[in-house]
């Protein structure tokens, strides 16, 4: 039974607050989380999880990592907010910027920042637009984005979300000029067919859609290269280097959604290096400040920024630069690059891999195992011939042993069916061997 103080928390939750992705009045888990560091969270109860969501995969960090917060109450005695707008700017957004740049691949080395990652990829598809327009190609509008992709909530990005009716049902039309393709997701291939006898008909597919739309009235196409909230599909080798080819072919811009899978979460610190591909736009949020404060950016290549000097760029955020969410990433970016935080999470990544491939796999209610570095996932079914996914209410029960033997997690995937493993990028081998050993035997009752 809760404290009367946990009662009276969820009490004005339920009365006053309304949460993303859940039914507005609905029965809350009853959780209610107050303290937080390194990988562990603490509830009001004063009960302990091991954190391996990282939350919505954004903590690459860990949590309260003392450098950023040092940095944020160091900005904070000198400034609390100033604007970017109309060419004014901070130290810290200019410093900022350069810490990025030192980081980003080749010549994407301009920046636009934002409060998030729905924020950041409205302005990256906005930036491939006016790209277009003042090359002289207005027609240029189109946007292609993956099925099971999630590029945000706000305005085009919901547009260029993949996950359907869930995420416009009620809303209207979300915008115009927006078409879905099919994901690399080969466990659950589109077309029916077999890695690598498929000859990557997904990416081909692509390049059919660009020729049949008429690829002048294509801007870009958008994509995660490893999809998050669509399961961590981790595609074959040949796709993204078939994917950048094809938008190069057809002049069409190609925009890495690395939202969730930047900042070191694959084992690299952007999930595109894996693959030897460059984009022409990137997104990029959660681990850019180790979520210790709301921010995000869109970097632009120097061709894109080439194309728009002198024109004036219409619209903005009110936190765009903000100094003390800057503060904060400066900090992070100096510890994902001096402590070698990628390097951590190749490593334990691996090793989690090879437990989760011998221990995991093997196992009748296991279909799937995928993903890079602390990026990992395990579909869960019902039957292995027909993967067929477990049902709901299994789930259900799954998330409530996990919780209640300390291991926080996150639902997802297709049909929910999906167990994220994506812990801190900081975190150790025997750490996630903990988790593993607990996680486990829940899963082998399953047969």
């Amino acid at each position: 039974m809760a404290s009367r103080r946990t009662e009276q928390f969820l009490k004005w939750d339920r009365e006053h607050v309304i949460h993303s992705f859940f039914p507005v009045g609905g029965e809350l888990p009853g959780i209610v989380l107050e303290k937080a560091d390194g990988i562990m969270l603490t509830d009001t109860e004063g009960k302990e999880y091991v954190d391996i969501a990282s939350q919505l995969t954004c903590c690459n960090l860990g949590h309260r990592q003392k450098e950023i917060i040092n940095a944020i109450i160091e900005a904070l005695g000198k400034t609390d907010y100033t604007e970017t707008y109309f060419g004014y700017s901070n130290p810290y957004c200019s410093e900022c910027a350069q810490k990025l740049a030192e980081i980003t691949q080749r010549d994407l080395n301009h920046f636009f920042f934002t409060s998030g990652g729905g924020e950041a990829n409205e302005f990256a598809m906005k930036f491939a637009r006016l790209y277009w327009y003042h090359r002289g190609k207005a027609s240029k509008l189109k946007i292609i984005s993956l099925h099971g992709s999630y590029h945000g909530s706000p305005g085009i990005s919901a547009a260029a979300t993949g996950f359907g009716p869930l995420y416009s049902r009620g809303l209207g039309p979300l915008g115009v000029g927006f078409i879905r393709v099919p994901a690399a997701y080969c466990y659950r291939c589109s077309f029916g067919l077999s890695y690598p006898d498929c000859g990557i008909r997904c990416a081909q597919f692509l390049r059919d859609v660009i020729v049949n739309e008429d690829a002048e009235s294509v801007a870009a196409f958008i994509g995660e290269p490893v999809q998050g909230a669509g399961g961590i599909i981790d595609p074959p080798p040949e796709y993204w280097p078939m994917v950048r080819k094809i938008c190069t072919e057809h002049n069409v811009l190609f925009i890495a959604d690395e939202v969730q899978s930047g900042f070191a979460r694959t084992g690299k610190m952007w999930a595109l290096e894996h693959w030897n591909v460059e984009p022409d736009i990137m997104s990029m949020a959660k681990g850019i400040a180790g979520s210790v404060m709301p921010f995000g950016a869109v970097a632009i290549s120097d061709e894109i920024y080439e194309a728009m000097k002198g024109q004036m760029l219409p619209g903005g955020y009110t936190y765009s630069g903000h100094p003390i969410s800057c503060a904060a990433s400066i900090a992070a970016i100096n510890i994902y690059v001096n402590e070698k935080v990628a390097e951590n999470a190749a490593k334990v990544g691996k090793h989690t891999r090879e437990r989760l491939d011998a221990e995991f796999l093997p196992l009748p209610s296991v279909g799937e195992v995928r993903g890079k570095g602390m990026f990992l996932a395990a579909e869960l079914v019902s039957d292995k011939k027909s993967k067929t996914p477990i049902a709901p209410e299994v789930r259900a029960e799954l998330t409530r042993n996990w919780l209640n033997a300390g291991i926080f997690t996150r639902g997802g995937g297709y049909m929910n069916s999906v167990l994220y493993i994506t812990p801190p990028c900081t975190t150790t081998i025997e750490e996630i061997d903990r988790v593993l050993d607990i996680i486990k035997p829940t899963i082998v009752k399953l047969q």
